[in-house]
């Protein structure tokens, strides 16, 4: 689990949230510009960073990785 926790923290710290507007919406640390919302930004790279698909599930939507699949695995105790 450490180590996904690792992940989103690094890509949480590469996202900082300046306090200032870009005239077209906000900023990033990032680079990142016009943003209506930064905190889907920032959602939108730990999918990135975590290499998670998005798969169709009934009317669901479910994201999966290997990454994450394992991190469950070894949570579930059924390493």
């Amino acid at each position: 689990m450490t180590d996904l926790v690792a992940h989103i923290r690094e890509v949480i710290d590469q996202h900082a949230k300046p306090d200032r507007h870009d005239g077209g919406g906000l900023s990033c640390s990032c680079g990142a510009t016009h943003l209506s919302d930064h905190s889907s930004h920032v959602a939108q790279a730990i999918v990135n960073r975590l290499e998670l698909k998005r798969k169709a599930v009934g009317d669901k939507v479910r994201y999966a990785s290997a990454l994450v699949d394992e991190e469950l695995t070894v949570l579930e105790g059924a390493e």
